[in-house]
């Protein structure tokens, strides 16, 4: 048997390799894919979420202590009141590849029963420049407000320690003790998410940009998904290769004639060619054999 070879010890555990290296690429293509399903519906959702109009905040939250559902995320709410305390900055936030920062402040919202819920809100953002003083794009409004939001889940603490005026990320208790250190405020906090501004009426006269919506950007998790079924396939393929070469050197070394190339018979046209170059060729030399002649 021509590759009996390959049942020995030495084949079989190339070939167990190959095949695990195959299997494993397999896997990862696969979870590649489901990554790309996974990224592909909550695209889906938020781009359907940002186009429903706004809806009274407690039509998504019931309590605020509860957390955001998962499928109300980007759902816009319309709310009014004013902000209480001082501007929070949020540093190093960056946006569309860009350095910034991000203007945070507690929103005092009116509800329709009388209470009083306290919302972290994301003013937007503005680059980040050492050189030029942020106060105009941090300041606040005055008085009442209306705000159309967009409900973000809250984030969890930071452990970085704090600074004045500062946090490191949008959790509802760090925003609200940066906004009002200390202060007894009145009011619920909203602890499960937090407010995205899409508009704020009135504002200041330098307002933070508006955060955008996420652009659609998925279709690199279905490309890495044919990248490691491929390799797969490159594994199996290699161990073909490796067995037609190690056949290859046990006939070369057992004496077997080598294969003689099988020659191409050329067509007519192709002869005819053949024939008035070769009779090119020999006019050519015979003029230069007389030219040669004739200088002696």
């Amino acid at each position: 048997m021509r590759y009996g070879f390959l049942l020995s010890r030495r084949w079989l555990g190339i070939a167990v390799l190959a095949v695990l290296v195959a299997a494993v690429c397999v896997l990862l293509g696969t979870w590649q894919l489901s990554r790309h399903e996974y990224r592909a519906e909550q695209i889906a959702l938020v781009a359907a979420n940002a186009e429903q109009a706004p809806v009274p905040i407690t039509d998504l939250l019931s309590s605020p202590s509860e957390p955001l559902p998962a499928d109300d995320e980007w759902r816009s709410v319309a709310v009014t009141g004013s902000y209480v305390g001082t501007p929070v900055a949020l540093p190093q936030r960056g946006i569309e590849d860009a350095a910034a920062d991000h203007a945070l402040a507690l929103l005092a919202v009116d509800l329709p029963d009388g209470g009083t819920w306290l919302l972290a809100v994301d003013r937007g953002w503005y680059p980040t420049d050492a050189f030029i003083d942020p106060g105009d794009r941090l300041e606040l409004p005055e008085g009442e407000v209306s705000l159309v939001v967009r409900l973000r889940p809250a984030e969890p603490a930071s452990d970085r320690v704090a600074i004045t005026g500062q946090v490191f990320r949008i959790a509802p208790a760090q925003v609200a003790d940066a906004a009002a250190p200390g202060a007894d405020l009145a009011g619920s906090l909203v602890t499960g998410a937090y407010g995205s501004l899409v508009s704020e009426t009135p504002t200041t006269a330098n307002p933070p940009t508006p955060l955008p919506i996420p652009a659609p950007n998925y279709r690199s998790n279905l490309s890495y998904a044919f990248q490691w079924w491929t390799f797969a396939l490159m594994a199996l393929v290699g161990l073909g290769v490796m067995a037609r070469r190690e056949r290859a050197a046990l006939d070369h070394d057992a004496g077997a004639p080598a294969p003689t190339p099988r020659l191409r018979r050329r067509s007519d046209a192709e002869a005819e060619d053949a024939e008035i170059e070769d009779a090119e060729i020999e006019q050519t030399g015979s003029a230069r054999q007389a030219s040669d002649t004739s200088s002696v």
